[in-house]
């Protein structure tokens, strides 16, 4: 029986569902469906029953399933050791992370790793929260930069955290209003705001500080990017809220002011990898990227 027909037989019982275990595996639905028959043919027996929005092991797809999944445990660790192998000599490093991740301090951190690792280099992308879980799933990335809270609770990956980043509230500093420090969210309830939308998970976070202060932000811009909030804001017409570490790097003018919100809401930066290594060019990453936010942190505070 071929390798593919087990990592088919695996992917539908993790997903429960054909078109998401197809995407896993980068394939159509009706390819994965062959596969999957081609291997209850083989066997004589039906792997799979639809019940109601679901499927399910049959009793033969059970009995199925404990037999090979030792096998397909020991082909995973194979791929893991080999990538650790290569990891250890290698010279590239493939990251991904959320959108707009310049403005956060994680390209200044790629560079500073490049810049003291001779003939390496780092093949970055950004990408959404979900998208980035989805590259790691499927080995596209050796490691994700996000923030913990966005990341599935169930997952069994290992994560570094790098930085607790808490959540200030930006605006024009020739308003009234900059010359507060520190505010509780509630006081700004009637002004107009804007968030970013590359990545839902950050987008819904900041209406739910809102949320969680007594009110529903106005939002009256839509699918707009950070470099548009900063010149609605420059101008006195918006407010936003960002996490510190993209405030300090993008609203770094005189004519923007940053105030602390009390009892304000913190992320978690943080690296996301399939193993934790002992060795290597992910482990070297890892260890630079803790002492980078360390040093950086002093500068944010």
């Amino acid at each position: 029986m071929m390798l593919d027909y087990l990592l088919c037989f695996e992917a539908v019982i993790k997903y429960r569902n054909f078109t998401k275990a197809a995407e896993s595996l980068h394939m159509s639905q009706s390819a994965l469906s062959k596969k999957v028959k081609a291997m209850e043919d083989e066997l004589g027996v039906t792997l799979f029953v639809r019940k109601h929005s679901t499927i399910e092991l049959t009793p033969a797809g059970e009995l199925v399933f404990k037999r090979i999944e030792k096998i397909l445990n020991e082909y995973h660790q194979l791929v893991l050791d080999v990538k650790d192998y290569i990891n250890s000599y290698g010279t590239k490093l493939r990251i991904a992370s959320f959108y707009g991740m310049a403005h956060y301090g994680i390209t200044d951190l790629i560079v500073s790793f490049e810049k003291v690792r001779d003939n390496f280099h780092v093949e970055s992308r950004e990408r959404n929260h979900e998208q980035m879980v989805h590259l790691l799933d499927t080995m596209q990335v050796d490691l994700v930069i996000g923030y913990q809270e966005f990341f599935p609770k169930n997952m069994d990956y290992y994560s570094v955290p790098l930085l607790k980043d808490d959540v200030v509230l930006v605006v024009n500093s020739s308003l009234a209003l900059a010359q507060h420090d520190a505010i509780y969210l509630e006081y700004v309830k009637d002004e107009k705001f804007c968030f970013p939308k590359e990545d839902a998970s950050l987008f819904n976070f900041y209406c739910d500080t809102c949320r969680a202060a007594g009110f529903f932000p106005k939002l009256t811009l839509s699918d707009v990017r950070l470099d548009t909030i900063k010149c609605y804001i420059s101008e006195g017409l918006r407010l936003t809220l960002q996490t510190r570490s993209c405030a300090t790097n993008f609203f770094n003018e005189e004519k923007f002011h940053l105030i602390n919100l009390k009892e304000a809401p913190s992320l978690t930066l943080a690296i996301l990898t399939k193993t934790l290594p002992k060795r290597g060019v992910v482990r070297e990453f890892m260890d630079f990227a803790q002492s980078f936010y360390a040093n950086r942190l002093e500068v944010l505070l």
